[in-house]
């Protein structure tokens, strides 16, 4: 059952790329994968672009997909605090803020893993920084509350990053990252894979320099950490102080020493990680490459032996990919499109069901064969070119000699049409044949050294991690996560509702729909899970006897070295296995838990905004909902830029002062807007939002720097809000009687006979005359 998108036209996230991973509450075993988290992540950024592509309507709230932080912050987002370094590696460099706006930060609770880190844990945790700083918020005054938790937020930050923990567990996983990739390889070879030699280069290159600056780079996390936390001793006593200004009225003064002070120490500390970090990032980028190509090439090995057909005696496999013959019909064959240096082959590998029951399939069987096996000499002309809604199909149509064969079009799955194109190509003219890798030129034995107990007591802990990564349990967690998102949907935003937000009136039926579809996606995915897990067990059988028999030699390391070395062959196998499983149940409900995640980030944000307008220092009016909000610098010529919240409603744009005591210096109906436009800051980098604006308003023109990157969406916001659209769009609709009062509302002053300039808002009651003060009510 196809998914609708019901959220068509959402604005670009500002956070991209954070993708989900399955059940971020197991951790990532030693031996897993890292690059397949890359890949999730690069799958759904692609199929969000062209989501948010489909309408050119904006949302009405931008949103990261991610939800906020809960703290509602005055002065910005906690000072100073980057993506720690298990976050995106593209993140290390914050844009620098102008004065009085802090960085942005990740959202807590983003996943540690999002781009393919690794975890904290993987190594030991260093010497605590210092004792941990607590700052007495029990006893602050209630409007000093939002800044002491921005604060806190810092303090906890600075204190937990200055233990270099994170970088010695880096060290520590790339190590397993490593051993990973060449399990895989020597896995691959053992197997009779003999192309892509460059696999032992990128592998030699990476391993070679990995032990020359290995203990280096622990040296450096050693010598800086002891560095740079022996300059964190002023740090108690400026705690100290602002704790004991918490009763008086000295606060203000020590909460900005001590910004300052973690602000500087933060940024500080952000210069050393990237020093360090850089050590070692090509080698790890090598890593994930090897780990993906190889995981793609045990895929092809494990359908090359599960053929129904017989490989030639000099055929070698090239590539294989999972395919359909496009017939433009309901009964195309699912199959394996192989190439080798010899054939293109099209085997038909699908189960078909064998007995229904009421439309629903009781029975199926495997249907297995061969449909083509052409000589490569015998294909004339291929193209491959993308199709579907969104573009992201990959085609290649092939033209073969044989007239009895034709043209066929084959539908590619999990690989790009170009790159098979370009396969082919190779093969056809010899040039893969380049590609042979030399035999016995890497040894995993001359990389690892002699086998010992320890090997065989870690090849054990390894197995016994495999055991559920081969049982699929964290795909299991995450449909059962994933069906509580669902229930509570219609309850946070009936949360919402209660709060004001009325316009969206189409969230409802979105809602009705996504949960209307929720079981037939459940049992589509439990189905597939369940299947592939009673594939996994048989090969996770044989393994378990393997170690057994391995710990049984362990008396006798000569002996035991070719069943050590054929059992991390068979591991690093079934992990490429348990992906690619894990790939194939992922794919029949990842589409829709992106919806979820996308509407429950929607939603938060919704919130965040609600919480805005409730701790502000003016009122909407009764028939008057909030659009959307974000972090600003209000930016006046002559003047020190001031951090604020900029507002979005359906009727105004408004901007609050928030450092300090709050207050409304900006409030203009659309009527006072003449024209609004997305600038940058040629100095920041930051999204800046540019109003030119008419008579009555505050200013001619106002100048706003944003603390996340939506200036194109604010601007269509805000035209889509002077056209009407979100009155039109309410969920809630004002009565007519309202509406016809504003509508014959006074033009001039009864007592002075003056012109009302002002424009008159939906919900207002009356009307000050700018030339004598006198209130007329409408």
């Amino acid at each position: 059952m196809p998914i609708k998108n019901i959220r068509g036209g959402r604005p670009a996230s500002p956070f991209k790329g954070v993708a989900r991973r399955p059940s971020a509450s197991i951790p990532i075993r030693r031996g897993a994968s890292p690059q397949r988290i890359v890949n999730r992540a690069v799958k759904h950024q692609a199929a969000r672009k062209s989501i948010f592509n489909v309408d050119s309507r904006p949302r009405p709230v931008v949103r990261p997909s991610a939800p906020p932080s809960r703290v509602m912050n005055k002065v910005g987002p906690p000072l100073g605090s980057m993506p720690r370094p298990q976050a995106a590696r593209t993140a290390r460099q914050p844009v620098q803020a102008p004065k009085g706006m802090a960085g942005r930060p990740m959202p807590p609770g983003a996943p540690s893993a999002a781009l393919g880190q690794r975890p904290r844990s993987a190594a030991p945790l260093a010497v605590a920084a210092a004792t941990a700083w607590v700052l007495n918020t029990a006893s602050a005054p209630t409007d000093l509350s939002a800044d002491l938790s921005s604060l806190q937020y810092s303090l906890n930050d600075l204190h937990e990053r200055a233990s270099f923990a994170h970088l010695e567990a880096d060290v520590a996983a790339l190590d397993s990252s490593l051993t990973h990739a060449l399990n895989l390889l020597e896995a691959a070879r053992d197997q009779g894979y003999r192309y892509q030699g460059d696999l032992e280069d990128i592998a030699t290159k990476a391993m070679s320099r990995w032990q020359q600056v290995r203990d280096q780079v622990l040296e450096n996390i050693r010598q800086n950490g002891a560095a740079f936390r022996s300059q964190l001793g002023p740090m108690d006593n400026y705690v100290r102080q602002l704790n004991m200004s918490l009763g008086g009225g000295q606060a203000l003064g020590a909460i900005g020493t001590l910004r300052n002070e973690v602000s500087q120490a933060l940024n500080r500390l952000g210069d050393v990680e990237r020093t360090i970090q850089s050590a070692y990032d090509e080698i790890e980028q090598a890593a994930g490459e090897l780990t993906r190509r190889l995981t793609t090439i045990h895929w092809a090995l494990t359908q090359r032996g599960e053929a129904s057909f017989e490989f030639d005696k000099d055929e070698d496999l090239y590539m294989a990919v999972k395919a359909r013959w496009d017939y433009e019909g309901n009964e195309d064959p699912e199959g394996i499109l192989f190439l080798t240096n010899k054939r293109l082959i099209f085997e038909r590998k699908e189960k078909v069901a064998t007995k229904k029951v009421l439309f629903i399939t009781t029975a199926k069987e495997l249907v297995q064969g061969l449909m083509i096996g052409q000589a490569l000499a015998n294909i004339k002309d291929l193209k491959a070119h993308n199709k579907g809604l969104f573009g992201h199909q990959d085609f290649i149509d092939i033209g073969f000699k044989d007239a009895k064969i034709g043209k066929v079009p084959f539908h590619l799955e999990g690989q790009p049409s170009e790159d098979w194109a370009r396969m082919i190509k190779d093969a056809q003219s010899g040039k893969i044949e380049q590609e042979r890798a030399k035999a016995s030129k890497l040894s995993f034995a001359d990389l690892t050294g002699e086998l010992t107990q320890a090997h065989i007591l870690e090849l054990q802990n390894e197995v016994n991690e495999l055991q559920d990564e081969m049982m699929l349990k964290n795909l299991a967690t995450e449909l059962n996560e994933l069906e509580n998102q669902v229930k509570n949907l219609g309850r946070e935003l009936a949360k919402v509702r209660a709060r004001g937000y009325h316009i969206e009136k189409a969230l409802e039926a979105d809602i009705q729909v996504l949960a209307a579809q929720w079981e037939t996606i459940k049992t589509r995915a439990q189905g597939s899970m369940d299947m592939q897990v009673k594939l996994l067990s048989e090969q996770m059988t044989s393994i378990q006897s393997q170690t057994a028999q391995l710990a049984g030699m362990a008396g006798n390391l000569a002996a035991a070295r070719p069943l050590f070395m054929q059992s991390k062959s068979a591991i690093a196998s079934a992990e490429a296995q348990a992906e690619a499983a894990e790939e194939t149940v992922l794919d029949q409900y990842d589409e829709y838990a992106n919806e979820i995640e996308s509407l429950q980030a929607h939603l938060a944000w919704v919130d965040w905004m609600l919480d805005a307008l409730a701790t502000g220092s003016f009122q909407l009016s009764a028939t008057e909902s909030g659009v959307a909000a974000v972090e600003a610098v209000w930016e006046r010529p002559g003047m020190e830029p001031e951090n604020g919240i900029l507002f979005l409603t359906d009727q105004r744009l408004l901007w609050e002062d928030r450092v300090g005591d709050f207050e409304l210096k900006f409030d203009v109906a659309f009527d006072q807007i003449l024209d609004a436009k997305e600038d940058e800051d040629p100095e920041t980098g930051m999204d800046t939002l540019v109003a030119s604006l008419g008579k009555g308003a505050p200013v001619p023109n106002a100048r706003f720097a944003l603390a996340q990157p939506v200036g194109e969406d604010w601007i269509k916001m805000i035209g889509r809000a002077r056209s009407g659209g979100y009155a039109d769009d309410r969920a809630v609709e004002v009565d007519s009687a309202l509406l016809e009062r504003i509508r014959n509302a006074p033009t001039q002053c009864p007592k002075c006979g003056g012109a009302f300039t002002a424009p008159v808002l939906r919900g207002q009651t009356e009307i000050t005359c700018e030339f004598c003060g006198t209130v007329t009510r409408i």
